[in-house]
């Protein structure tokens, strides 16, 4: 019975002794713990992720609201700029008028306030400065003489002390203009042009040489001896054979005849282009030239020639050199007067 009960009673004891685990189960615990690893750092990787998407929208929200802001406020002071400038225009259109009619309300006050005298300097000043002008360009003693005496004139009908002083000054340009040597610039010009109306007619030496028949006419001895004498005379047509009596002059075709009074056209255009600059040495230069072609390709005994000849010879013997005086002193003591004038304006 003993041995039975410690059978039994063996058989119903648990067994405490240490279990021990294998390889296999190594291996599971550690692939277990290193899938909960990944998993947690999957998680973690997401959960920063999130957090990291959730920053950089709330940041692109922020930019673009700012963006938006900003293009409203261009936008905004575009149409500003847009009204100022609108307005600035406006207002320098209004500033262009204003001057205008300050302007007009100036020169109208200045007409209504101008006494006699000031509006006589201001007309002889006006003349003296034109006649000032013609003087120095054109030699126009003339009109200079006419422009000083009408001014004096002018005065002489004011009757004002303080202006004789200026007509003393005009007298005495008037008398430096008398005492200068005449020269005619107008009737001068007047018979260049003339002269080149002339050209067109005077005839050539080539055209008054006699032409020399080439052979006598056979008389007439029937049909066939008339009809040769008449080709006889159209051929002799074709040749014509001229006597000179001058070894240097020169048969000129038609063409270049024309070429030649146009050459002396235009050597006479220039005579008078210089004449009308006082420039003596281009004057004497162009006649002498149209002096020398009329002498050596145009019938001399001819009369019209001969006077065309006598004329330029006539207009070569001008002196263009003369010192012109200036009207500077008259200028300036009318400009003068006037200046007073206006400063005693009431």
């Amino acid at each position: 019975m003993t041995l039975e009960q410690d059978s039994l009673s063996a058989a119903f004891t648990p067994n405490t002794a240490p279990k021990r685990f294998g390889p296999p189960q190594v291996a599971l615990v550690l692939g277990g713990l290193a899938l909960i690893a990944a998993a947690g750092a999957f998680i973690y990787e997401q959960q920063q992720t999130a957090a990291l998407k959730d920053h950089l929208a709330a940041q692109l929200a922020v930019q673009t609201q700012r963006a938006n802001e900003a293009q409203a406020a261009f936008t905004a002071s575009q149409t500003r700029l847009r009204t100022m400038e609108q307005e600035l225009a406006l207002l320098t259109a209004h500033d262009q008028q204003a001057q205008g009619q300050q302007a007009t309300l100036n020169n109208l006050y200045d007409s209504l306030t101008r006494t006699e005298t000031q509006r006589a300097l201001a007309d002889i000043e006006q003349t003296l400065t034109a006649a000032s002008q013609q003087l120095q360009l054109a030699g126009g003693v003339d009109a200079a003489l006419v422009a000083l005496n009408s001014a004096d004139q002018k005065l002489l009908e004011l009757n004002k002390p303080e202006l004789i002083t200026v007509r003393q000054v005009l007298s005495k340009d008037i008398e430096k203009l008398k005492t200068l040597p005449a020269l005619d610039i107008v009737g001068m010009t007047a018979q260049l042009d003339s002269v080149m109306e002339t050209l067109d007619r005077l005839p050539l030496a080539i055209d008054t040489h006699p032409v020399v028949p080439l052979g006598n006419q056979p008389a007439s001895r029937g049909a066939v001896t008339d009809f040769g004498s008449e080709v006889w005379n159209e051929l002799k047509q074709l040749i014509v054979i001229r006597r000179m009596d001058k070894p240097d002059a020169v048969l000129l075709s038609p063409d270049q005849a024309f070429f030649l009074r146009e050459n002396i056209k235009l050597r006479l255009l220039d005579a008078r282009s210089a004449l009308l600059r006082h420039d003596q040495k281009s004057y004497s230069a162009d006649l002498a030239a149209a002096q020398k072609y009329l002498q050596q390709y145009f019938d001399n005994s001819a009369a019209n020639t001969q006077e065309v000849q006598a004329r330029i010879k006539q207009l070569a013997q001008a002196s263009l050199t003369l010192t012109l005086p200036t009207l500077d002193t008259s200028l300036a003591a009318v400009r003068n007067a006037r200046a007073v004038a206006e400063r005693a304006k009431p």
